[in-house]
């Protein structure tokens, strides 16, 4: 639909029609006689949906992920793989080198550390034996 007008009234009654969903729930929930503008109406729909857009995620925003004290080695890699299938583009070596600087000093990290996997695979496997370890 087009228009071919500059006038706010006209605007404002077509923009419900151009509403869907969520969009259409929250024009609904809008109180009566609140918006005298375009720009209001404008200004409170931006407001409204731009906080609930979501954030790009980069490969720095797996330096983000943390082991808690009270967490075991399995939580924090079901965390960090999640983390790493939400990020788009990696590499491994991206992916090797964000777990290396990402981990708390034990011997875990201690071993990644002085021997850096080669690949995921590899980690996956020296990973599953501190995990059995730390699970006796």
């Amino acid at each position: 639909m087009a228009l071919y007008t500059s006038d706010d009234v006209v605007f404002y009654k077509a923009f419900p029609t151009t509403l869907k969903d969520s969009a259409l729930e929250w024009f609904t929930i809008v109180p009566l006689y609140s918006i005298d503008y375009l720009d209001t109406l404008s200004h409170l729909f931006t407001t409204h949906f731009a906080e609930s857009h979501p954030h790009q995620v980069t490969p720095l925003s797996l330096f983000n992920v943390r082991r808690q004290r009270d967490k075991t080695l399995r939580t924090f890699i079901d965390h960090f793989s999640k983390a790493t299938l939400r990020t788009p583009n990696l590499t491994q070596e991206i992916i090797l080198l964000c777990m290396a600087l990402t981990l708390k000093p034990v011997p875990f990290a201690n071993n990644v550390y002085l021997h850096l996997p080669a690949s995921m695979h590899e980690l996956k496997l020296r990973v599953a034996d501190y995990i059995r370890m730390e699970e006796m």
